[in-house]
């Protein structure tokens, strides 16, 4: 078998190994970072453990549903109109994930915490010390509406699966 075919299959699994990367990388910046106080490493890494983890989900349902499911490969996730579970399953957790994102951050100070831990590597901003709390805010109101255009978009689309 070639490349493109793995990849298709166990795309995956390369999604859940770049989070991997992505936590470890992140916590190494709380244990190396000139944080004198160990609670507020403590509470960082208590957050990065947080997103880590919810940041794995829909990789998670996707590989649930390439394994055990009746989507033999990603491009299958292109076409929710065809209304596989496990497809409007991935899709929801997506959205439900940054719905969830953007209540946080606007209703339990949410901007101050990811700014205030530095808590950017987590979603892979590896390079970003510092995010103003107003862009932070913006992009977490701008994730559902994103995420429901591209929905939309994805399902109107009559896009062919590669074989």
């Amino acid at each position: 078998m070639d490349l493109f075919h793995y990849i298709s299959r166990y795309f995956w699994g390369v999604c859940l190994v770049v989070a991997l990367i992505n936590f470890v990388s992140a916590d190494k910046r709380i244990g190396s970072s000139d944080v004198d106080d160990k609670d507020r490493a403590d509470i960082a890494r208590r957050y990065l453990r947080r997103f880590s983890v919810a940041g794995a989900i829909p990789w998670l349902i996707m590989g649930w549903g390439q394994v055990v499911g009746n989507v033999p490969t990603v491009w299958y996730y292109f076409r929710p109109q065809d209304e596989n579970p496990y497809v409007i399953a991935w899709l929801g957790s997506i959205f439900l994930l940054s719905l969830l994102y953007a209540v946080w951050i606007f209703f339990a100070d949410g901007a101050r915490k990811i700014h205030e831990y530095e808590l950017f590597a987590t979603v892979g901003m590896r390079n970003i010390k510092s995010m103003p709390r107003f862009l932070i805010k913006l992009l977490a109101a701008f994730g559902p509406v994103f995420v429901g255009i591209w929905v939309y978009l994805t399902a109107s689309m009559n896009v062919s699966i590669p074989q």
